[in-house]
């Protein structure tokens, strides 16, 4: 990390410059210099009687990020980055059985960003060679340690690399000029928004746009050269009950470019009902320990098919000895076993499609993709089609049940690939399709009939992708016993009735794969959710979930309990008051 640290350079918003300005700039020498090193590596890379490299890929990675953050209408910072990165992946033995799927094996080390070609050459060459002395180390610990097990196990024939033809794909390049302004500015106006909410006690909203452009090059002569922009704003405000309880809630805003954002007004308008909402929630009831029924609706249905579908449904194998650690982490996803078996309710079907550019209402998809980080083109995959599991998102690791890649192998900058959703689509089928929000609601009644259950909705959720900025733990909270992690909501309302009540302080707990068997109704609505997975800005894997309401009956509801820090003890100094400002 640093030597990654060295290749990134810091710009200042503020200097006027564009980014690489005076940077020597030749696409024809990028791709000469790699294709030349990936030449020389075939023929001249060798240790005694080590096997050879038999597969090398380098991609070069140009990276561009703009940031800004404010509070309360202050600029609290603004900045950029600008970077080069290259990831090396080398294999050496046969695709029957390499260095793979052991440990992580891609490097990722930063290059020069001139276009010079005898620089990019010797920088090529060092880092190549310090991959293959790295995965000799691997084969040879691999191979010890497959040795030792038993060979039982139909997966260990199926081989480590995918054969899969060779892909070509060139897309201009533009560049752009740099939007730090309109970033800048509409970071500064949404922060501003919170002035008039004195009993918000600490809001922060952050800002980035991210321009990528990728390079890459093989020895199975494949070659992708094209980019992706991302930009993202996220609103963050926190709260304290009377009781000393913490309250958070948020809001994000998604586009390709700044220029792309919705209209100030309209999120502004946003931010401010989520301001009025936090402030309610300070003397909303907290809610009680039950078994409850939830309506999953808006973001928060984006986000608990994140937890349940998007992140079990890779296809990755598990490392090939029980001590090593394989590349995403070692475990197998919790879905992978359950192929052709019923993980869902049957009016659930769900696709990854990382070919649909635009989603309801026209939004752009971060997931959007065309070639994935093994140069296979991108599938459309009908994954769950009425409850029942059809296949998984693969790369070119195979497994026993699918040998060949489906275009899903995604890579954060700094790791190597895996298998990772591009747009996940869920759907409500069968002949009423999705419902209405007044027949959901009817729905969650009639789970209540039977007595015993609270029903509740549920607008957004605590998902890890936010950056609160500081170390004080919203849910400081344990429950014991064994199962996953709880999961915790930052906007609830309980039903009773016609009449839905905010409340607060409650977690939900023992939700995994297995509850999308307990969902017993689908909204027709279709939210888009736009994030960045395993990272943040360039360094993270733009992803989209489209998901309808989702009605899950069978939730356990647990009340938070414990010790709060105690309110500020006098108000807050307020804001003066500006001619003109339009207040709540």
């Amino acid at each position: 990390m640093k030597r990654l640290g060295l290749g990134l350079v810091a710009l200042s918003f503020f200097s006027g410059a564009a980014p690489r300005a005076g940077v020597r700039v030749d696409d024809a020498v990028v791709r000469q210099a790699l294709q030349d090193e990936l030449a020389r590596t075939m023929s001249e890379l060798h240790l005694g009687d080590e096997p050879r490299p038999y597969y090398v890929a380098y991609t070069i990675t140009d990276a561009r990020q703009e940031n800004a953050s404010a509070a309360f209408g202050a600029l609290t910072s603004a900045h950029a980055y600008e970077g080069r990165l290259l990831r090396t992946d080398l294999r050496v033995g046969s695709a029957a059985f390499d260095n793979t799927n052991f440990e992580p094996g891609a490097k990722v080390d930063a290059l020069p960003m001139e276009d010079d070609y005898a620089t990019l050459r010797r920088e090529l060459w060092l880092r190549t060679d310090e991959a293959y002395k790295n995965a000799l180390e691997l084969y040879a610990r691999k191979r010890a340690a497959a040795a030792g097990q038993a060979n039982g196990d139909e997966a260990s024939e199926v081989g480590d690399f995918s054969k899969e033809a060779p892909t070509r794909v060139e897309v201009p390049f533009v560049a752009g000029r740099p939007e730090s302004e309109a970033l800048r500015t509409a970071v500064v106006k949404l922060s501003a928004v919170f002035r008039d909410f004195p009993e918000i006690s600490g809001a922060r909203v952050t800002g980035s746009y991210s321009v990528v452009r990728r390079r890459m090059a093989s020895t199975e002569t494949a070659w992708i050269d094209d980019s992706s922009r991302a930009t993202r704003i996220e609103v963050m405000a926190d709260a304290q009950a009377d009781d000393g309880m913490k309250l958070r809630d948020f809001v994000p805003f998604s586009a390709l470019e700044p220029s792309g954002l919705p209209p100030i007004a309209e999120m502004e308008k946003a931010v401010r009902a989520m301001a009025t909402e936090l402030t309610a929630l300070r003397k909303a009831p907290v809610a009680e320990s039950g078994a409850g029924s939830v309506l999953f609706e808006g973001a928060a249905a984006a986000q608990l098919a994140k937890l349940l579908i998007a992140d079990q449904i890779g296809g990755t194998p598990p490392p090939k000895t029980a001590a090593a650690a394989a590349d995403d982490g070692g475990q197998e996803s919790a879905l992978a076993t359950k192929l052709k078996q019923k993980v869902a309710a049957p009016m659930l079907s769900v696709v990854d499609d990382p070919l649909m550019t635009t989603g309801p209402g026209k939004v752009p998809l971060f997931g959007a993709y065309r070639i994935d980080d093994e140069g296979v083109p991108a599938q459309r995959v009908p994954l769950v089609e009425h409850g029942v599991l059809q296949t998984l998102l693969m790369t070119r690791t195979p497994r026993k049940e699918i040998a060949r890649s489906n275009g899903h192998a995604r890579a954060p900058r700094f790791a190597g690939p895996h298998a990772h959703t591009g747009t996940l689509i869920l759907t409500g089928t069968g002949p009423a399709g999705g419902l209405s929000r007044k027949a959901l609601l009817a729905e969650l009644a009639r789970s209540a009939k039977a007595g015993g259950v609270t029903t509740y909705v549920v607008k957004l959720l605590d998902d890890g992708l936010v950056a609160w900025g500081d170390s004080d733990d919203l849910f400081a909270f344990s429950f014991g016993g064994h199962g996953p992690p709880p999961v915790r909501p930052l906007v609830v309302t309980r039903v009773d009735g016609e009449k839905e009540t905010l409340v607060r302080g409650l977690a939900l707990e023992n939700l995994q794969p297995r509850s999308l068997k307990d969902i017993t109704a689908v909204g027709r609505d279709e939210f888009v959710y736009n994030y960045v997975d395993q990272g943040n800005g360039f360094a993270g894997i733009p992803s989209t979930i489209i998901a309808p309401s989702l009605l899950v009956s069978d939730v356990d509801i647990r009340r938070i309990t414990g010790k709060n820090r105690k309110p500020p003890l006098y108000p807050p100094p307020g804001f003066p008051k500006v001619v003109g400002r339009t207040q709540p």
